[in-house]
């Protein structure tokens, strides 16, 4: 199995941890568990930074960072970042948990499927069309949580993920969050 289709794997597992742990715990339990991982990461994360060698942190590094990550967790702070950011900001449990869905699934699906696709996107070649609609497609059962709203809320953060942004991680959770404190 590639390097990229783990980390897309162990991105939608993650998702649906922070998803379960909302459902099963609570926001305020979630919003705590999101604010620790946070704490931690970056607490790990400077010291890897500074040269500090621990052996798990390392082995996730290895088997699940991009090679070209700003800095070791990269993605993985934005992630628990953008999760927090949907607890911290929408009130209602079905918003984010829709929000959480749209980007675990989504996001991981997109990728897995629209590096694989031809038709490059023209504002963004980086991203593809069928990555685009993978994204959409993939996202839709969030429906089962907030009902027919959440399908443009998918559309919203299908088209958020296509931007040439740096982290899509804060991207497709700000664009949820924009449209679930609008409608």
């Amino acid at each position: 199995m590639d390097r990229e289709l783990k980390r897309q794997l162990f991105h939608m597992a993650v998702g649906l941890a922070a998803l379960l742990v909302l459902l099963h715990f609570g926001r305020g339990f979630a919003i705590a568990t999101a604010f620790f991982t946070i704490i931690i990461g970056t607490l790990l994360i400077n010291l890897r930074v500074r040269g500090g060698k621990i052996p798990i942190v390392q082995w996730f590094e290895k088997e699940f960072e991009r090679e070209d990550a700003p800095l070791p967790g990269w993605g993985s702070a934005c992630y628990a970042t953008g999760v927090l950011m949907l607890l911290a900001t929408l009130s209602d449990v079905n918003d984010i948990a829709a929000s959480i869905f749209i980007l675990a699934i989504g996001d991981g699906v997109s990728t897995i499927l629209g590096r694989k696709g031809k038709m490059k996107i023209p504002y963004n070649r980086e991203k593809t069309v069928e990555g685009a609609v993978a994204f959409f497609v993939s996202a839709l059962p969030a429906v089962g949580f907030v009902g027919p709203i959440a399908i443009p809320a998918i559309a919203l953060a299908t088209i958020a993920e296509t931007l040439p942004v740096l982290e899509d991680n804060l991207i497709i959770p700000a664009a949820c969050m924009a449209f679930f404190l609008v409608f």
